[in-house]
């Protein structure tokens, strides 16, 4: 009898899948389920790009000793109308104007071992000529020249250890000061101040006050629009065209000399130990003049001034003069030198 060979197959191909026995690539795998997706990170805005840095105010150069021996500074940079200028040098010469321009231009060069130092912003600018070394070294100096251009508006102050300082057409105020070299300031519109020991000072045309001081050396001051105070040791000294209600001038060796307007409300003193004093009073005065004297003589010219008396005690002598209605005050004072009074215009 004959058997199907399906009925022997199935059933041990079902007893070989319960058994294991069903070869490895007869066997259906299960697919694999899908992995699920991993949360996305939240996108981040792009930084914003850095604002560009500003630029840097341009530094001015500094110049020091080079090679040769010589530092040099040829630069201009800008500078406001009103700023300050600080310029000093041990020996050489200075000289600073202006112009109508907000820019300093500096030229300046110095031999030997002293350097030279510049700093400048926009409102303050400074030249110094600096020692090198040390010891005897630093006696070792060499010369410097200036040359500086501001503008009309700056203020000012310039110092000279041995040198020869010219400053003119500043609007601002400016102080000076020199050990030994001459001065010459002119066409100041603010107030000046000049401190010397040896040399010659010359002022003119000062719209403000001049303060004035010196050792050894003549002084001369002209076109003074406020108050001036003039001193010296053994110089003479020349005041003319003072408008100013006050005026204090001593020497005490050397000779004074005064032309001007004496008005109403002036004050003026004069001092002198030894040296002659001159007063060329222009015409119009009004003033009240007395001169004290040791031994000095008292001569006077002047039209129409009336002498008013004359007195002495065990020290000093003193004449009164009156001029006009007198209102003024003229006082002068002397040790031993002469004293002349006349009309004169500055």
């Amino acid at each position: 009898m004959r058997i199907p060979i399906r009925s022997f197959v199935m059933p041990l191909l079902i007893a070989g899948l319960i058994a294991g026995t069903v070869p490895a690539d007869a066997q259906v795998t299960p697919p694999t389920p899908p992995t699920p997706p991993r949360p996305t990170s939240p996108v981040r805005a792009p930084a914003p790009p850095r604002p560009p840095r500003a630029p840097r105010a341009p530094r001015a150069p500094r110049a020091w000793s080079g090679d040769d021996g010589v530092a040099r500074i040829d630069t201009t940079v800008p500078f406001s109308q009103n700023g300050m200028v600080e310029l000093s040098l041990v020996a050489g010469t200075m000289k600073l104007s202006t112009w109508n321009q907000n820019k300093v231009r500096v030229v300046a060069s110095t031999s030997g071992p002293p350097s030279l130092q510049f700093d400048a912003s926009d409102s303050h600018l400074s030249l110094e000529q600096t020692r090198n070394g040390s010891g005897g070294d630093r006696n070792n100096v060499g010369t410097a020249t200036y040359d500086v251009t501001v503008p009309s508006g700056s203020r000012a102050s310039l110092s000279a250890v041995s040198g020869d300082i010219d400053a003119s057409g500043l609007r601002g105020r400016l102080e000076v000061s020199n050990v030994s070299g001459s001065v010459n300031v002119r066409d100041v519109g603010s107030g000046l101040s000049v401190e010397g020991v040896s040399g010659n000072v010359t002022v003119a045309n000062v719209g403000g006050e001049a303060h004035v001081e010196n050792v050894s050396g003549r002084i001369s001051v002209t076109g003074v629009g406020g108050s001036a105070s003039v001193e010296t040791v053994s110089g003479g000294i020349t005041l003319n065209g003072v408008a100013g209600s006050s005026i204090h001038a001593t020497s005490v060796s050397g000779d004074l000399d005064f032309a001007g307007p004496v008005g109403g409300s002036a004050r003026y003193n004069f001092e002198t130990h030894s040296g002659r004093t001159n007063l060329r009073i222009a015409g119009n005065a009004n003033a009240a003049i007395r001169v004290e004297t040791f031994s000095g003589s008292v001569s006077n010219d002047y039209p129409g001034a009336v002498k008013r008396r004359t007195s002495d005690d065990d020290d000093t002598s003193s004449v009164d003069f009156i001029i006009g209605q007198g209102q003024g005050r003229l006082h002068v004072e002397t040790f031993s030198g002469s004293v002349h009074i006349s009309q004169g215009n500055p």
